[in-house]
């Protein structure tokens, strides 16, 4: 597993793509913007015409894209990596999809002898540049033994969880529960600057009490309390991953009431207008409803309120 193959330089995908120059693989790239390809191209990588050139030309193929759709036309369109396949390939898909999805791209990539693992990610786009990712994934034990030494050059926290699309069901799992907790931070600051609370301070005691969280130090003061949203992961993809989230658990009976609610407080979001700010940008939507504002001087309430 040499010759590495690469679609989706994007947030994620092009500083994980220059981890693996670094690390010295041979990098291929399909990627329809000239300027994008020029810069990695100016890093040593190769450029090809389509998915099943770059099948052609790779030991193991690596793509992280948007959505279940760009996920199917990359594998399984009419220029896809289907028709590049053949005997000892591997894709290793990064997006987050269903599993369905992922099992059914498998699936056709296997009558060309091509195996496949289900491998998302946590960690945004700084965990990508610093190779600190975490990694999720599914698939059979042999190939993770063989792309193993791949996925350590990408993250230092790498799980095996299972079968075929066990990596995405752990990915939807963490999506879920880190978009419930990215509302809540936000109607909690919503409460305490209704009370008429100082944030800052009210982020500091959070911070070291049992509220304290790995988002809530990464997107309470630097994003919502800064009103900085530049998205580290947009809240069109959250509004993604926990409708998918929820699908998941419609399929399997499985009562989300929390999470119902959360889903419609990310669709709130988006049609206010914030789907490609950071999704902590629920805090606003929090904010609105509350009548307050996270950036300015708290009122002081009192007994006569």
């Amino acid at each position: 597993m040499q010759t590495i193959g690469f679609i989706g330089l994007g947030n994620m995908g092009a500083p994980m793509a220059e981890n693996l120059l670094r690390a010295g693989y041979d990098l291929v790239f399909f990627c329809r913007r000239d300027d994008v390809a020029e810069r990695f191209q100016s890093l040593g990588g190769r450029r090809v015409q389509s998915p099943a050139k770059l099948a052609e030309q790779s030991d193991a193929v690596i793509t992280i894209v948007t959505a279940d759709e760009q996920v199917r036309e990359v594998a399984l369109g009419s220029q896809g990596l289907l028709h590049g396949a053949s005997e000892g390939k591997m894709l290793i898909d990064m997006s987050t999809i269903g599993p369905d999805t992922i099992r059914e791209v498998a699936a056709n990539l296997r009558t060309r002898g091509m195996s496949v693992l289900d491998a998302p990610v946590s960690g945004g786009p700084w965990g990508a540049k610093e190779a600190t990712l975490s990694i999720m994934v599914g698939g059979e034990k042999n190939d993770f033994l063989k792309a193993e030494p791949l996925l350590k050059t990408l993250g230092d926290k790498i799980f095996h969880m299972g079968p075929l699309g066990a990596g995405q069901t752990t990915k939807l799992v963490n999506q879920l529960i880190g978009a419930g907790i990215m509302a809540l931070i936000g109607e909690g600051f919503a409460l305490g600057r209704a009370a008429g609370l100082d944030l800052e301070k009210l982020f500091e005691v959070l911070s070291v009490s049992s509220a304290g969280s790995t988002l809530l130090e990464a997107r309470g003061k630097k994003f919502i309390l800064a009103d900085r949203y530049e998205p580290g992961f947009t809240t069109d993809l959250m509004r993604k991953d926990v409708t998918l989230a929820t699908r998941l658990a419609e399929s399997l009976d499985v009562p989300l009431g929390v999470g119902a609610e959360v889903l419609q407080q990310y669709v709130a979001a988006v049609r206010q207008g914030f789907g490609k700010e950071d999704f902590a940008s629920v805090a606003k939507v929090a904010a609105k409803a509350a009548g307050v504002s996270l950036v300015d001087t708290p009122r002081v309430s009192s007994s006569s309120d």
